[in-house]
């Protein structure tokens, strides 16, 4: 309707132009008229129609080609440090080299703490003071029914009983207080064991030693990295989506990644973002993807999402539910056992 009239507005409005240019008209100069205006109408008319259509189809992309260029990262990348400054003396791994979780990879000098942690071992696991403090309540307790004794036998004053059992009294707030001493004892003991293990670096988690920044024998200050350690058997892809695409996206669906030497693997959707970006207008989608042969982490892949079927959206439920109740009870990264 609305190019319908835009035609007659428009055929109107040439033929009045070019009635005006071609003064009283004839039978044969009106159908000229009329016929240059129709064409000319209808040649702005179509030339409207195909930018309405080009605006729309531009404006409002349908998700055919789900398929989006990214970066394969590590499933864990930290940095390691020393939490005290202090002298390096061992690093004890290489670059490429496996290590297991809880593996010492680099010490500081820790003769200090190490001779702290042997006196307060002493202290921590010596109980002369709650002997002796026992020792002298029972002696004590024996003085006091001496001394009643006596008072029954009138040999004794009533403030030699009240000394006596104040004496005992004392002796038994002396005994509480060596025990609780014992137990600060203890717990100094195993502060001073953590200020020795704070001298060393231990992998937080099986992998990969990538870097290595400092060599034995250099002072280093507290927090400075020391050693870089990645686990690349998992890998972690990060693609922002157009907000049309995602819309068809879940967790626990199959997306198929393109490494950058031509291997194909399988990946699941993991997460996907509940805000968009609104400068892109994309949401971000997290991949997990099995690495076993350890190819190269940050290297560009390309991810394609396989159109959903009813089948795949049952098992994508399912899987999307496991994922999520094994992230709410372990608490740790989804999709096997750690090595």
């Amino acid at each position: 309707m609305v190019t319908g009239r835009l035609f007659m507005l428009i055929r109107t409005i040439l033929a009045n132009k070019i009635r005006g240019m071609l003064g009283p008209a004839s039978i044969t100069g009106r159908a000229t008229i009329v016929f240059c205006g129709s064409v000319g109408a209808l040649c702005v008319a179509c030339g409207a129609a195909s930018l309405l259509t080009f605006n729309q189809v531009t404006a409002e992309p349908t998700p055919k080609d789900l398929s989006y260029p990214a970066v394969a990262k590590p499933w864990r990348d930290v940095n390691l440090s020393f939490s005290r400054p202090g002298r390096v003396v061992k690093i004890l791994v290489r670059r490429g080299q496996i290590v297991k979780k809880g593996q010492v990879l680099a010490e500081e000098n820790d003769r200090q703490q190490k001779i702290a942690a042997q006196l307060a071992d002493l202290a921590g696991h010596s109980t002369l003071r709650i002997q002796a403090a026992q020792a002298e309540l029972a002696q004590d307790a024996v003085s006091l029914k001496r001394t009643q004794w006596a008072a029954g036998q009138h040999a004794a004053t009533p403030f030699e009983v009240r000394r006596a059992e104040l004496k005992v009294t004392i002796d038994t707030l002396s005994l509480k207080l060596a025990e609780l001493k014992h137990q600060h004892d203890l717990l100094a003991w195993k502060a001073a064991q953590l200020a020795v293990q704070r001298r060393k670096i231990t992998a937080p988690f099986a992998g990969i030693i990538e870097n290595r920044f400092i060599d034995a024998g250099r002072t280093v200050d507290a927090f400075k990295k020391v050693l870089e350690i990645v686990q690349v058997n998992r890998l972690r892809i990060f693609v922002p989506v157009p907000l049309v695409a995602a819309e068809a996206l879940r967790t626990g669906l199959t997306a198929e990644i393109s490494m950058a030497a031509g291997q194909r693997a399988d990946g699941i959707i993991i997460w996907r973002a509940t805000v968009a970006d609104s400068a892109s207008n994309t949401v971000l989608v997290e991949i997990q993807v099995g690495n076993p042969r350890l190819m190269p982490a940050g290297q560009q892949v390309r991810v394609t999402f396989l159109p959903p079927t009813p089948a795949a959206n049952s098992k994508a439920g399912e899987r999307g539910q496991h994922i999520s109740g094994r992230q709410a009870t372990a608490g740790r990264p989804i999709g096997g056992a750690e090595r």
